[in-house]
């Protein structure tokens, strides 16, 4: 049976036909740790080697006193061959992921399938009858944030792919964050050990979702689930892995985590029932795209259009009420209209001095 190691051993020998066609041991581990495959010692992959040596998967030579590693040709072929065994739509499918998703992906899975990106791109750019059309594809999908557009955050490379690598291996880090609200402090953050558990990009950021190991859920404070948390990876001065693995939890689901929580609302609070009246063509699109599940649609008695829905106050509503002016009335609930009426008294005041 082929373990995983074993897969990625034979993903980074060469063949005969490569322009290096030999690895020594110690550089197949060296390549084997750039993915993100920890090894341990050189001698586990000496072990594994010899192992696809005797199912006749590799072969060696002894260069002095060295080994020297190759694979058998027939998986380097396979991989020569893939453009033209790849159909058009399969072609497709792998250019649009490395268009939209190939920077998101760990080291471990990037170079591994990096065979099917080339070929892919050989088969597109193939003079056969169905290469036009679904090459041309990728030049009429994109993808706009419906927001202003901002100069997204700097992320450093090494920053991400150290997440992204031990999230995909579920291995612990060691984490130097600087929070938002400490500013640019000359003092470095405190390390802090934690397990990645996910990545989500929001509004062009990256962030990521880890749990504290050292801060278990405390049954007699009533807390009986663990606290996870946000970290934006532009924000983390350093980071390394610790050496440790951790077993990821099986209480948390990603999906579940981003719909329940609205920790990508930012600053969430308890629901509240929301009434707001609308201008014109102001609330056109809550025909649409409602704003809660219950929404309901009425008309005032002064024509304008009346929306109810069930929903959960965060910045990110607040961002999106403001954005709409004087389109929209906030009728209920009554702090929040309060919350409102000061701020645009503020503005009012404001743009009147000036």
């Amino acid at each position: 049976m082929t373990s995983s190691l074993d897969e990625a051993i034979l993903r980074v020998l060469p063949t005969e036909r490569d322009a290096t066609a030999w690895l020594s041991t110690p550089e197949v581990r060296r390549r084997l740790e750039e993915r993100g495959h920890r090894v341990g010692y050189t001698k586990k992959v000496q072990r594994h080697l010899t192992a696809l040596e005797a199912d006749a998967r590799v072969v060696s030579m002894l260069n002095g006193r060295e080994l020297l590693w190759q694979r058998k040709p027939w998986l380097h072929g396979l991989q020569e061959g893939m453009s033209g065994l790849m159909s058009a739509s399969e072609a497709v499918a792998f250019h649009i992921l490395q268009r939209f998703a190939g920077n998101k992906l760990p080291n471990a899975v990037t170079r591994d399938i990096d065979p099917l990106f080339k070929a892919a791109e050989s088969r597109l750019s193939q003079e056969t009858a169905d290469s036009r059309i679904y090459r041309a594809w990728a030049d009429k999908i994109d993808s706009v944030d419906g927001a202003f557009t901002l100069i997204r955050p700097k992320l450093r490379p090494e920053i991400f792919q150290t997440v992204a690598t031990a999230t995909f291996f579920e291995r612990e880090l060691l984490v130097q964050y600087r929070a938002a609200y400490r500013g640019e402090r000359s003092d470095e953050p405190r390390t802090k050990k934690l397990w990645p558990l996910a990545l989500v990009e929001s509004a062009g950021a990256m962030y990521m979702v880890a749990q504290d190991p050292s801060r278990a859920p405390r049954p007699e404070k009533g807390e009986t689930e663990w606290t996870r948390a946000l970290y934006r990876l532009d924000r983390i001065r350093s980071v390394s892995e610790s050496g440790e693995s951790f077993t990821y939890p099986d209480d948390f689901k990603l999906r579940k985590y981003i719909e329940t929580q609205q920790v990508f609302d930012f600053l969430p609070e308890p629901p509240v029932l929301l009434e707001l009246a609308f201008e014109g063509n102001a609330g056109n699109q809550l025909r649409e795209s409602p704003m809660s599940k219950d929404q309901k649609i009425d008309t005032l008695p002064d024509g304008r259009m009346k929306v109810t829905g069930t929903v959960t106050p965060s910045l990110k509503l607040r961002w999106w009420l403001r954005a709409l002016g004087a389109g929209v009335e906030i009728l209920a609930p009554q702090a929040l209209r309060d919350e409102f009426a000061e701020d645009f008294a503020k503005l009012a005041k404001r743009y009147r001095t000036s």
